[in-house]
Order: C-alpha cells, then sequence, then structure tokens
C-alpha cells in the first residue's frame, strides 16, 4: 500500500524540492504564497515557472528500516516508486 505526497520546486533547476504536503491544492497554495513573497521581498520583476510534483511512496518494510537507521542506506530510494510534474504556476494570483 502507498501513499501520494505533493511538493514544490520554486526555481526548478536552482532550488531543492520543499513544501510537502498530502493536498495538492495546499501546496499550490503555499508555492503561490511563497512566490509573492520572493517578488515582494527581493524586489524581482519576475521569476520563473515553478513545478509542482507527486510523489507515490511506498510504504517501508522493517528491513528497510533498519537499514536506514543503520546508516546503510537512503530513505528515498527505498520508498519513492514514482515522481512525476503535476503543475507549473508561473503567477501569484489564484
Amino acid at each position: 500500500m502507498g501513499v501520494t505526497v505533493y511538493a514544490y520546486a520554486v526555481e526548478p533547476g536552482t532550488s531543492r524540492i520543499t513544501g510537502y504536503g498530502s493536498d495538492m491544492q495546499q501546496v499550490v497554495d503555499e508555492l503561490r504564497s511563497v512566490r509573492a513573497e520572493i517578488l515582494l521581498e527581493d524586489d524581482r520583476d519576475d521569476l520563473p515557472t515553478s513545478e509542482v510534483y507527486a510523489f507515490d511512496l511506498l510504504r517501508p518494510e522493517l528491513h528497510q528500516l533498519l537499514a536506514v537507521m543503520s546508516g546503510d542506506a537512503e530513505l528515498a530510494d527505498h520508498i519513492l516508486k514514482d515522481r512525476r510534474l503535476v503543475k507549473t504556476v508561473s503567477d501569484t494570483v489564484a
């Protein structure tokens, strides 16, 4: 059994994935808020298109968790089934 979580990259290629959440609209709303703050605080006129991703995750098994806790493996290597682009955001208006 798995679960899907959503996340965004404000400037794909230059920023890391942040803003994880279980509801895509909540993540999109947070992304728009972050974009508006960047435009205001950094006195920018534009911001490249941002991306929202869906991560399909699998439930780890005990031996996988033990390997992660022992430092022998990364959790993402065991639980990430698929990562896909689900939305792009280029404005700050909902």
